[in-house]
């Protein structure tokens, strides 16, 4: 069996990701009370989708590149859905750590 290359990036966000989860559930964990168990999953989640967002931005500028008019356009669409949503949820829950 050949050897699988896995890139630096992908290795670097699967970690991230890994710490991130990590680091969620050690906050829940140590939170008192419904309501700060509820504002450290939310900030997990917040910090989740940005990395999410940024991996994404490096799939389609980085590897896809020039090759982006020929992706059909039900992918396009499921892309560009994912993207909105985890921006618009991140910047949300961000929002509300913050303001409210």
């Amino acid at each position: 069996m050949g050897k699988i290359k896995v890139s630096l990036y992908l290795k670097v966000f699967v970690s991230l990701m890994g710490l991130n989860l990590v680091m969620t559930g050690i906050a829940v964990l140590l939170a008192d009370g419904y309501e700060a168990k509820y504002h450290a999953s939310m900030w997990g989640i917040m910090i989740f989708s940005i990395i999410f967002v940024a991996f994404q931005i490096y799939i389609k500028e980085a590897l896809i590149k020039h090759h982006w008019s020929k992706i059909p356009l039900f992918i396009k669409f499921i892309w560009w859905t994912v993207f909105a949503g985890n921006s618009i949820g991140a910047i949300q829950r961000l929002m509300e750590t913050f303001i409210f």
